[in-house]
């Protein structure tokens, strides 16, 4: 096997991890967003349905995030088919803040249900864009290894 063909292999099992974790991340906000509209609906305190959510945020969200504009985000950036991809992924990210912060601000806890479950279905989208179109488009470059961009990620490798 070819040393790029060995690499492309390599790098499609990382991008099964990243679509794997990916996975769970989504899940996990669909179960912390409709747990907060279910409290506010059901006239039930919110406060640990939306602590539980904002500490995901915090936790597992905004790391995420950080982690891949360090990453795989300029190294799409750098190609040409991506450099517009990613600048809208950037800008969603701006819009996945704006509704994690109005969930964390809102007194009204039929609103921070409704930011909370927009926060899920943009985040949702967003998971989908990086799986159907950034990570094949950087396993199939020549020019870039998903996996030791990973790997050099500050510890955070496999955390995608």
């Amino acid at each position: 096997m070819s040393e790029t063909a060995e690499r492309r292999d390599t790098d499609a099992r990382t991008a099964e991890e990243i679509r794997r974790h990916h996975a769970v991340m989504v899940a996990d906000l669909d179960r912390l967003s409709a747990a907060l509209v279910e409290a506010a609906e059901s006239g039930a305190d919110v406060a640990p349905a939306r602590s539980a959510l904002l500490e995901w945020i915090t936790t597992v969200l905004v790391p995420h995030a950080a982690q891949e504009e360090e990453t795989t985000y300029p190294a799409a950036a750098g190609l040409p088919e991506g450099h517009l991809l990613i600048m809208g992924m950037l800008a969603e990210h701006d819009v996945i803040r704006h509704f994690a912060g109005l969930v964390r601000g809102t007194k009204n806890p039929a609103a921070a249900g409704a930011y909370a479950r927009a926060l899920y279905e943009t985040f949702a989208s967003h998971q989908r864009k990086k799986n159907d179109y950034i990570l094949p488009l950087l396993v199939n470059e020549p020019s870039v290894s998903l996996t030791d961009l990973m790997s050099n990620s500050h510890g955070h490798a496999h955390h995608h």
